[in-house]
């Protein structure tokens, strides 16, 4: 007789709820072939006394995807608002985690060092291929709290962490719309765990995404225009929270 046990059934339609995704996204990955990545130099300054140093770690697709030049990336758009707020300079770097993965930031800050060593403040951004990818609540909370261990043990005692929620997939317009109604549920199920672990960490916090943009429907497509225009909100959102330090 066939295997009736109800937690049985609910694993293999879990892993078939998965894989159907997986094919999905590496599917829909070959309409992004084209995409534009700046190859400029990843690190800038804005001129001003007392420059506060900001490190952006994260997944490129949420840093520069989209852009020529790093100067139109979210980063340098973040940090020239941050020296509007502060009235300081602002000396910024990009420390890329080239998989994408959360559960490669812990390497990607390792090769990092020369600039975590220094680092003011250290903004962290990824999950949207995590969640794309499917990877489980209780995944991420593992390489989540990985990753902000080997933070706040490698940074100096009084840098400030931020983490950025995972943006709204479910505006993601190369998706279908079950998926992106998928990812877009699952992608709040990984934020609610961000949430959870952040709040064991004294010196790291959480930034939403900037509700601006969360009604517009999204394409990860190479339309520089569209993505400046999306990193200046953003940036300016970010800055919101990183000028409040010192």
């Amino acid at each position: 007789m066939p295997d009736r046990n109800p937690l049985h059934l609910r694993r293999l339609l879990t892993h078939a709820w998965r894989y159907t995704r997986l094919i999905e996204f590496f599917f829909r990955r070959k309409d992004t072939a084209g995409d534009i990545y700046p190859n400029d130099d990843s690190t800038g300054a804005v001129p001003g006394p007392d420059p506060d140093r900001v490190v952006f770690l994260g997944e490129p697709g949420e840093l520069t995807l989209g852009v020529r030049t790093h100067d139109l990336s979210l980063p340098a758009f973040c940090a020239r608002n941050h020296s509007q707020r502060t009235g300081r300079g602002t000396i910024w770097s990009i420390a890329p985690i080239r998989t994408a993965l959360l559960r490669d930031a812990p390497k990607t800050i390792g090769g990092n060092q020369s600039f975590i060593d220094r680092a003011d403040i250290v903004v962290l951004l990824a999950g949207i291929t995590d969640t794309l990818t499917v990877t489980t609540a209780a995944t991420w909370d593992k390489h989540l709290r990985a990753t902000l261990d080997v933070l706040t043990e490698k940074t100096p005692a009084d840098v400030r962490i931020l983490v950025g929620e995972i943006p709204p997939l479910n505006n993601a317009g190369t998706l279908s719309k079950p998926a992106r109604m998928a990812a877009g549920l699952h992608g709040k199920t990984l934020n609610s765990r961000t949430r959870t672990v952040v709040a064991e960490y004294p010196h790291v916090s959480v930034v939403t995404f900037p509700p601006e943009l969360t009604h517009s429907m999204w394409r990860p497509e190479s339309e520089e225009r569209r993505y400046t225009n999306t990193y200046k909100i953003w940036g300016k959102h970010l800055a919101d929270h990183t000028s409040t330090h010192g």
